[in-house]
């Protein structure tokens, strides 16, 4: 398994040399252990410092929703059959609908068809003033977004059974940070409620924008809202440190649009529990599907009010960014990273799941060749090193990171007291 590693400036073959055969699941394992114990090939010991850094933050993509049963959108396969079917028994179709049957044909990612529609209802609707036309093109545009969130949207009654265990040890590990630092962040595009599930199963209290009980209207200023425990003695009473923003850009399955709110946003969180099933939703929501054109939708509101808070997170000072399972393919999310790159206290650590070459998002690939001089970008690339369960097992060093001399000679300085 190849995988590489570029760190201050130098880039590692961190290569995990191993023939896997049936049956060989343990001696698999073991080697995988033994690799990501290996500081040769994985630098634990320099990554180390960036994860007490007095700002942390996380940049959480598609990538990490595989370990619930969701499914990234840039696999090679085309789920529209159904679709196409309709399409291909239209008697005397129109023009359109042959350009509709070629953007569902092509092998194309999901997000490329979806601009493509999109573009052709555009073009129908402003250029043409075809209003009929424009209706019908919008109806096939909406059949396919929801057959993308049937598909590659996991529900809590798929995973928070037995599913949320890598979750769960990623919220645990990155509120175990001195509460002198700031706590973490979390920024993800996915619609899914895997961190907030993962937080309410094991008790640590978090935030998502959202205020109210019965009524839960969306509120940006909660995410700099404090918590206290409130103390016996007349002092102040102490921080929660164990509480975590979370920041969905993208917005949610739980999101939905409510006129009846009457204020800025119009926007109220709904619940959805672990036994809700798909069919009993409609998703009429405010969710920026998958399409290129979705970077003007994030101008709007509230959008605007997540970006604005992600913007402003990546200029502060001792600050990292960690990019766990991102694809790179959102230019408005890519934008806000390249213009936090002008902060030099700002490091950024990227985890590809895939080598990066030619083929890859073209920032990517600026991010890999500007890796070799800017000791600021550490970059992961690989299976083992991007993927998002080993990251949070073994790459990421808080709530298991002590060097063994260290804490021997800790226990000794206790035994002298």
């Amino acid at each position: 398994m190849i995988n590489k590693i570029t760190i201050d400036g130098r880039t590692i073959d961190s290569t995990l040399v191993f023939e896997r055969t049936d049956g060989d699941d343990l001696v698999y394992q073991t080697a995988v252990l033994d690799y990501f114990r290996d500081e040769e090939k994985i630098p634990l010991s320099k990554l180390a410092k960036y994860y007490l850094n007095e700002n942390l933050n996380f940049l959480c993509g598609s990538g990490t929703s595989v370990a619930i049963g969701g499914k990234t959108i840039n696999k090679d396969e085309n789920p529209f059959e159904e679709i196409l079917t309709e399409l291909n028994s239209i008697k005397e179709p129109k023009e359109y609908i042959g350009q509709l049957i070629k953007f569902f044909e092509s092998d194309e990612l999901l997000e490329k068809k979806f601009d493509k529609i999109n573009q052709e209802h555009l073009y129908y609707l402003n250029n043409k003033d075809d209003v009929a036309s424009a209706t019908i093109i919008k109806e096939y545009l909406d059949k396919a977004l929801k057959i993308f969130v049937d598909k590659y949207v996991p529900f809590p009654i798929d995973y928070v059974v037995d599913k949320l265990s890598i979750h769960e040890l990623f919220i645990n590990k990155i509120i175990s940070r001195k509460e002198t630092l700031n706590r973490p962040k979390v920024f993800t595009p996915n619609y899914d409620l895997a961190f907030e599930n993962a937080c309410e199963k094991i008790g640590v209290s978090y935030n998502n924008g959202f205020r109210g009980v019965h009524m839960r209207k969306f509120d940006p200023d909660t995410f700099h809202n404090e918590t206290y425990i409130k103390q016996d003695s007349g002092d102040k009473g102490k921080r929660i440190a164990t509480y975590l923003n979370i920041y969905k850009l993208h917005g949610s399955i739980s999101w939905q649009y409510a006129e009846s709110i009457n204020d800025l946003y119009n926007l109220k969180e709904i619940q959805v529990s672990d036994t809700s099933k798909k069919t009993e939703f409609s998703f009429d929501s405010l969710m920026i599907y998958p399409i290129q054109t979705k970077k003007s939708y994030s101008l709007d509101l509230p959008y605007s009010e997540l970006f604005r808070n992600f913007s402003k997170c990546l200029t502060e000072t001792q600050n990292t960014l960690v990019a766990i399972g991102y694809s790179f393919i959102d230019e408005h999310i890519n934008d806000i990273i390249r213009t936090g790159l002008y902060n030099p206290n700002l490091t950024l650590i990227v985890h590809s799941y895939g080598l990066i070459d030619d083929k890859s998002p073209l920032f990517l690939q600026t991010l890999k060749s500007r890796s070799v001089s800017d000791n600021r970008i550490i970059i992961f690339e690989g299976e083992l090193v991007g993927d998002f369960t080993n990251v949070v097992k073994h790459l990421i060093p808080l709530n298991s990171f002590i060097p063994p001399k260290e804490t021997i000679i800790d226990t000794l300085k206790e035994l002298t007291k």
